[in-house]
């Protein structure tokens, strides 16, 4: 009986582990669903803002548009930003990104430029505070939890830094969701800015009213406009360029949490998928082991019976 007992106690354990694994995969669901919505509605802004600066650098060549943020220098030091998630129960999400930012680590042994390492989430900090101790290849500028990392806040550091010298060049890791059951580390530049090809029906150039208004031109089937600094380059670029920063790292921000709750989502399907698995075979064996109780029994009893008889 005491092992009954025991099954009992396990069945009642798990049962309640799958209630609490299934509430944690509707709460991501409803999670991932929202920051979804977030995403698409800040996509257009994004893009038109991408245009945008694809724009200024066609015209990166003239005199006025020489800003810090575009051009490239010797590298001698080096950051990356490193994006994880505070909480765990995610599956290999963080693992796998840590394992490529390692694999990026040792490509790059013997190389002249130090790296520093801008950590944002709790996971990040956990596991290179603890590889610190064991390498001596990097060091950490700076480390805090993703749920107070703000995109602002985040560009003003790392372009006070870009800006000073102290860092030549800035690099984004994060896990990319290619899809709700895929997502894979990335890495993405931030410093000195290269943005995408300029999309269709955007803003193709621009001119100062030196060189005079530009024609429209046709591309994609579209028409795009020529336009006219105002008040001049260099003061667009000025506010244009930290702007444009922003809205690369939100979104940046805003994927790694769809990440991690696509992940999540899946990850406490499948455990509760596991956990009815195992409450099926321990209910057999639990079934199995009281029938046989049973079956003894009865043998007792008719055998008794029959020895008075």
């Amino acid at each position: 009986m005491n092992n009954l007992r025991e099954i009992k106690g396990r069945l009642r354990s798990i049962r309640k582990n799958r209630q609490i694994m299934s509430a944690m995969q509707m709460v991501s669901a409803v999670k991932l669903r929202r920051i979804q919505t977030v995403v698409q509605a800040s996509r257009p802004y994004a893009q038109r803002l991408e245009a945008l600066v694809s724009t200024f650098l066609n015209l990166k060549e003239e005199p006025a548009l020489q800003h810090p943020f575009w051009l490239r220098r010797s590298v001698r030091r080096i950051l990356w930003v490193v994006i994880s998630t505070d909480r765990g129960l995610c599956g290999s999400l963080n693992t796998n990104l840590f394992r490529f930012i390692q694999q990026a680590l040792r490509e790059r042994a013997g190389a002249q430029s130090a790296v520093a390492l801008l950590l944002i989430g709790r996971k990040a900090c956990d596991f290179f505070k603890h590889a610190q101790a064991k390498a001596a290849d990097f060091r950490i500028e700076q480390a805090y939890p993703l749920e107070e990392a703000q995109a602002e806040i985040i560009v003003r550091q790392v372009c006070d830094l870009y800006r000073k010298g102290q860092v030549d060049q800035v690099d984004l890791f994060y896990a990319q969701c290619k899809s709700i059951l895929r997502q894979v580390p990335a890495r993405l530049p931030l410093l000195p800015i290269a943005p995408a090809t300029c999309p269709p029906g955007s803003v193709v150039r621009l001119s100062s009213p030196k060189s005079g208004v530009l024609h429209p031109d046709q591309a994609a089937g579209l028409q795009k406009y020529a336009g006219l600094f105002e008040p001049d380059p260099e003061t667009i670029a000025d506010d244009l360029l930290p702007r444009y920063l922003e809205s690369r790292v939100r979104q940046i921000l805003l994927e790694e949490q769809v990440s991690e709750h696509s992940a999540r989502m899946i990850m406490m399907d499948q455990a509760s998928k596991n956990s009815s698995d195992m409450i099926g075979q321990i209910q057999m064996n639990y079934n199995t082991l009281r029938q046989g109780m049973i079956t003894r029994e009865l043998a007792d009893i008719t055998t008794g019976v029959e020895a008075m008889a």
